[in-house]
C-alpha cells in the first residue's frame, strides 16, 4: 500500500511518501519546508496567524504531491506547538478542509516511534538513545532493542532556544553562556532520571544534526543517502558551532548547506549538541534520517502485516 505521513513540527512541515508491506518500508520521495509554526506559542499561547497560512500553503503543496504519487491513505500528525496552543482547533480545522484529518501526537508516542524507527532499522548490539531535536520541544529516548526504558520531552527545542536566549546579532557571549547553561543543567537532570548504562550509540534525528553533514559536505543539493548513517564528531560540532556564532544571520544564510529557513536557529541546534556531547561523555553520534515520518510509516507497514 502506497502511503503519505506529514509531521507538522514547531520549527518545520515534513512529507514522506512510502510504499509499506510485509513490515517493511520503500521510501519514495521525501520533502520538507521551514514553516515555523510554533513561532510564539510558548510566550502568548497561540499560534500567530501568518504561521498557519504559512503551513496552510505548505500542505497545499504536499497535497498536489501526493496526488501524483497516488498515495492510498495518509497520516498526518502534529507535536509540540499545538500540543501549547489555545488555538488549535482551529488549526486542525483549516487542515480538515484541505481533505487531512491531523492528530495531535502525545510526547510519549512522538520519541517512541522515532527510537523504534531507529533500532529497528540500526539494530545495534548495545544500549541505544535517540535524540530527536525539533523546534518546540526534545524527545530523547533510550532503550534496549525495541524495548523503550525511559524516554523524557524536553519542553524546549530550536525555535524556544532561540527566541528565549538570543536577542543580538551575532550573539553575544554573555547570551550564548546562559543558552550552554540552560541546556547543560536540564541535560545533567535528564541524566540522573534516566539511568542510563554504558555502552550505548546515539542516533541524532532532525533539521540540525543533517545540517551539520550537509555544510561539512559542501552538499548545494541535499543528498539523504550520504546524510543518513553519516557519522558526526563532538569535534565536528565544535568548529561548525564555533563558526556560526560568530557570524550574522544574513551571513549564515550563505553557508553552502545550511537552508536559508534555518540559519537563526542553527546556533542554538549546534549549542545543544555540543552540550550533549559533554553531559554525556559522548564522541560522536550516528545522524539519522528516520524520524517521526518513518516511525509513522514503519508502524503503518506493521499493522497492514497483522492484516
Amino acid at each position: 500500500m502506497r502511503i503519505a505521513t506529514i509531521d507538522i513540527g514547531t520549527n518545520s512541515t515534513r512529507m514522506l511518501i512510502a510504499d509499506v508491506e510485509n513490515g517493511q518500508v520503500k521510501p519514495l520521495f521525501k520533502t520538507g519546508k521551514v514553516t515555523r509554526l510554533g513561532q510564539g506559542v510558548k510566550k502568548n499561547g497561540y499560534l500567530l496567524k501568518e504561521s498557519i497560512e504559512r503551513t496552510i500553503k505548505v500542505l497545499e503543496e504536499f497535497k498536489k504531491i501526493i496526488e501524483r504519487y497516488e498515495a492510498e491513505k495518509v497520516i498526518a500528525v502534529t507535536t509540540e506547538a499545538a500540543r501549547l496552543a489555545k488555538n488549535a482547533d482551529e488549526f486542525l480545522n483549516r487542515v480538515k478542509e484541505l481533505g487531512i484529518e491531523l492528530k495531535i501526537l502525545s510526547d510519549r508516542e512522538e520519541a517512541e516511534l522515532v527510537y523504534i524507527a531507529n533500532v529497528f532499522h540500526f539494530k545495534p548490539s548495545v544500549s541505544a538513545m535517540t535524540v530527536d531535536l525539533g523546534g518546540g520541544s526534545t524527545e530523547i529516548a533510550y532503550g534496549e532493542g525495541e524495548r523503550l526504558l525511559y524516554y523524557e520531552s524536553l519542553k524546549f527545542g530550536v525555535v524556544v532556544l532561540l527566541e528565549n536566549f538570543i536577542h543580538s546579532d551575532p550573539p553575544t557571549e554573555e547570551e550564548f553562556t546562559n543558552l550552554e547553561g540552560f541546556i547543560k543543567n536540564n541535560l545533567e537532570n535528564f541524566k540522573k532520571r534516566a539511568g542510563i548504562k554504558e555502552p550505548f550509540v546515539v542516533y541524532g534525528v532532525g533539521g540540525t544534526i543533517t545540517s551539520v553533514v550537509a555544510m561539512e559536505e559542501r552538499m548545494t543539493v541535499y543528498d539523504t543517502d550520504k546524510v543518513h548513517g553519516y557519522t558526526v564528531t563532538y569535534s565536528l560540532i565544535k568548529k561548525w558551532y564555533k563558526k556560526v556564532v560568530s557570524m550574522k544571520t544574513e551571513e549564515r544564510k550563505n553557508i553552502v548547506g545550511l537552508e536559508a529557513g534555518r540559519a537563526d536557529v542553527i546556533v542554538p541546534g549546534l549549542a545543544f549538541f555540543k552540550v550533549f556531547c559533554e553531559v554525556f561523555d559522548v564522541d560522536k553520534i550516528t545522524v539519522s534520517e528516520l524520524g517521526l515520518l518513518y516511525g509513522l510509516a514503519l508502524k503503518e507497514a506493521r499493522r497492514c502485516q497483522k492484516g
